[in-house]
């Protein structure tokens, strides 16, 4: 049976990253149509530029968060979900501290899940401060240290399973349902593990 409150939730939390940068761009055109001044011009178009950089950066990290597209048993680079998530990243005072690792690529199924729950980490995070990614062919495993990193009881039961997608009604943690969907579709078990100054959040 399709949860549509999940799915509302879902499209909310896409739209909700998107209208910025979306919104930034329709500003943009605007002052261009109305400035007869080529020094604002000039600034108009450097704002469309890069709002249109920052539209298309949020584009391409929720496509691999949320999209399916090829199926997951195939292959997806971790350069190309790291480069997506830096870029999503950029402009927020989180520091992703994700370094690369020899060896073949794990399936799609896998990166998607450590995606949503680097998003979930980040929800914690929001006074900034730097999330450590580890990704093996057992393990996914996040680190995020801050003073005031502390991953909510909401996000927490959202990512253990002990809650469900139809009692929610914040859009800004729909990835935690998402991560531990991915997670009981791969056998995968979450944790997450909470203390002061620090989370961890791991599955394998």
């Amino acid at each position: 049976m399709i949860d549509l409150n999940f799915s509302a939730l879902l499209s909310s939390r896409i739209c909700h990253d998107l209208v910025g940068p979306i919104g930034a761009l329709s500003n943009g055109i605007e002052l261009m149509e109305l400035e007869d001044d080529p020094a604002m011009a000039t600034d108009a178009l450097d704002l469309l530029k890069m709002s249109a950089n920052n539209a298309s950066n949020r584009l391409k990290f929720l496509r691999l968060v949320f999209g399916a597209s090829g199926g997951d048993a195939m292959p997806l680079a971790v350069s190309e979900a790291r480069s997506a998530a830096l870029a999503f990243y950029e402009d927020q005072r989180l520091d992703l501290d994700w370094p690369l690792a020899d060896g073949p690529d794990p399936a799609k199924s896998r990166v998607r899940l450590l995606l949503n729950l680097i998003m979930s980490a980040a929800f914690g995070m929001v006074r900034g401060g730097t999330l450590s990614v580890h990704l093996s062919d057992t393990e996914v495993r996040l680190t995020a240290v801050h003073e005031r990193a502390q991953l909510s009881d909401e996000v927490c039961s959202a990512l253990l399973g002990t809650r469900q997608a139809a009692t929610v009604e914040d859009a800004r943690i729909i990835e935690a349902f998402h991560a531990a969907l991915l997670a009981e579709a791969e056998g995968i078990r979450i944790q997450v593990t909470n203390s002061p100054g620090q989370f961890v959040i791991s599955a394998a």
